[in-house]
């Protein structure tokens, strides 16, 4: 290991030693990646953070003397860049409150070494797509996870099963009635695309599969926490639609594509919530967000453009950082976070997603003072026009409820053959 680039630190903390042991043994193949630590106590976990802070914590959260919750705020108050993951059993709602202002993921035991690989990579692989010290703090301390905390537990305990129930998730988002009536409303609206109209969230998951809703619920949850009053020309009904159509048009160009069913649904995910970064950006900073809207029209520049000469870093970045912090796969926080600078033809989740989102620019005025989204010409390289026509009349051929995809500008074409 080179003695430039430190290796990662992970700290894991469970008072049974057995579990530790297990853990150990599943990860092994990590240890010439990782630099692991296993400690039996929250005292032994901040002894160890004394000498050196560690990139991510995994611990348990019923332990004697100091448990799992208070280790947790203890690390998010002192070493508030450390991810923080929740490694536990069955626990009560009283334990899942206490310690969910100061966990990024809750994950169940057993947990499969897959399973919690994916999790602590995503949330790492987020971090170097956002390289700002300041901005990985601010997102770091966002203190909401994506939907009611025993719900989303609840739900998330019976996807880690071989056979997930419909019935019994449909049941448990069926808890909160208020996220219940909004997705089913989202879901019946023409920019979701759907060839039939939603009545239960059994039937949509059906149609959509697990891996959408849980997105949706995200997606939800997120656009839900905001009000924007402040902002100028900032319409949070627009960006969801937008949200919606680059969704359902990164759907449409995988399945034309002939991708596999996973590779359709990260798409699908990753077109949902390429956008929530502004979200962040405009929630946590209006007055600086104004200055962007402002910039962009005075300028005549790109929202991403103005968003890093006003803070030094995109939305793209930021909501990368936030949905690994929060578990999302590392080919949806990818897709998310280079939906405006990638530059390989090579049908990735991230060159779908910047693709899907040109299109909806370049067809649906969201507003009239942005500049029209661009993709890099490598990916239109070698035939790469003739295929974004091929996509475009698919689109237009399967979805009838928006006219707008019907015709991509001439002039657009012409110049992307230049």
């Amino acid at each position: 290991m080179s003695k430039s680039r430190k290796r990662i630190r992970v700290i894991f903390v469970d008072d049974e030693a057995n579990v530790l042991a297990s853990i150990k043994r599943i990860l092994r193949s990590k240890r010439n990646e990782w630099e692991m630590a296993f400690v039996g106590s929250g005292k032994e976990a901040l002894a160890l953070f004394e000498e050196e802070p560690f990139d991510v914590i995994v611990s348990d959260i019923l332990m004697p003397n100091m448990d799992g919750a208070e280790l947790l705020d203890r690390v998010k108050k002192d070493y508030h860049k450390t991810i923080r993951i929740a490694l536990s059993g069955q626990v009560g709602l009283s334990e899942v409150v206490r310690s969910i202002r100061s966990v990024h993921q809750y994950l169940s035991k057993p947990c499969e070494s897959s399973a919690l690989v994916d999790k602590i990579e995503g949330a790492l692989k987020s971090r170097d797509i956002l390289g700002d010290a300041v901005m990985q703090e601010l997102v770091t301390e966002i203190e909401s996870l994506p939907v009611l905390p025993n719900v989303f537990k609840s739900i998330e305990d019976e996807l880690a099963l071989p056979e997930p129930s419909i019935k019994k998730i449909a049941e448990l988002i069926s808890m909160d009635v208020g996220l219940v009536a909004k997705i089913i409303k989202l879901i019946n609206s023409p920019y979701f695309g759907l060839p039939q109209h939603v009545e239960s969230i059994f039937q949509a998951i059906t149609l959509l599969g697990l891996d959408t809703i849980n997105a949706l619920i995200v997606g939800t949850h997120l656009f839900s926490m905001y009000d924007f009053d402040s902002l100028s020309d900032f319409s949070l009904t627009m960006l969801w639609e937008h949200s919606f159509r680059v969704s359902n048009i990164a759907r449409m160009i995988a399945e034309y594509e002939g991708l596999t069913r996973d590779e359709v649904v990260r798409a699908r995910m990753a077109g949902l919530l390429h956008d929530v970064g502004k979200l962040v950006l405009a929630n946590s900073f209006p007055k600086r967000y104004n200055g962007v809207i402002e910039l962009v029209t005075r300028e005549d520049i790109s929202v991403y453009k103005a968003e890093m000469e006003v803070f030094g870093t995109t939305h793209a970045q930021v909501g990368a950082y936030l949905m690994g912090l929060w578990g999302m796969s590392g080919d949806v926080v990818y897709g998310i976070g280079y939906h405006h600078t990638y530059a390989k033809k090579d049908m990735s989740t991230p060159m779908i997603v910047s693709v899907a989102n040109m299109i909806d620019h370049q067809c649906i005025i969201i507003h009239e003072n942005y500049r029209r989204v661009m993709v890099s010409k490598d990916i239109l390289s070698e035939g790469g026009v003739e295929k974004l026509e091929e996509w475009v009349a698919h689109i237009a051929d399967n979805w009838s409820g928006i006219t707008e995809f019907n015709v991509l500008d001439k002039g657009l074409i012409n110049l992307l053959r230049q």
